[in-house]
């Protein structure tokens, strides 16, 4: 296995982990506490929200850099891989950006609410993070189908 192999394998592995992480907690994770008495949602909420809160945004910034650094080594020997990989790149952008301005700011609200205590809209607070939460899936979708076309195109 050569180097770009191994990057590649790499950033599909790291992109399908983040895309099963984004999904799991769209599918399963929310709908299911979603379900509990929100003393005990809330609590379960903040857990996730303080961990991904911390791991989150270096993990994305991180997978985002090694796709503009794949699309720069691709791009001379393999300009079709290296524009599809800066492609995905560009939908990871999207992804940092749009996670930065909707979902992290309630996110950060939330891991501050008080179960005993919550504001008059944490209920729809939750739900737009939800609707916020399933468009990064699908902009993590689309990155990973980008990339691995970009595979394809460079083997």
């Amino acid at each position: 296995m050569n180097t770009i192999d191994a990057a590649y394998i790499f950033l599909i592995t790291s992109t399908a982990l983040l895309m099963g992480n984004e999904f799991s907690i769209a599918a399963f994770i929310h709908p299911s506490l979603s379900k509990a008495d929100h003393k005990h949602f809330i609590p379960a909420i903040q857990v996730f929200a303080k961990l991904f809160g911390k791991v989150m945004p270096f993990w994305m910034a991180a997978t985002l850099l090694l796709h503009l650094a794949l699309a720069w080594c691709m791009w001379a020997s393999h300009r079709s891989a290296g524009l599809f990989t800066l492609y995905a790149g560009f939908a990871w952008a999207f992804i940092v950006i749009f996670s930065v301005v909707f979902p992290v700011p309630i996110n950060n609200r939330v891991g501050r609410w008080n179960p005993s205590d919550l504001p008059p809209n944490w209920e729809s607070e939750r739900k737009l993070w939800d609707i916020y939460n399933s468009v990064r899936v699908a902009v993590i979708g689309v990155a990973f189908i980008l990339l691995i076309v970009a595979y394809r195109k460079a083997v």
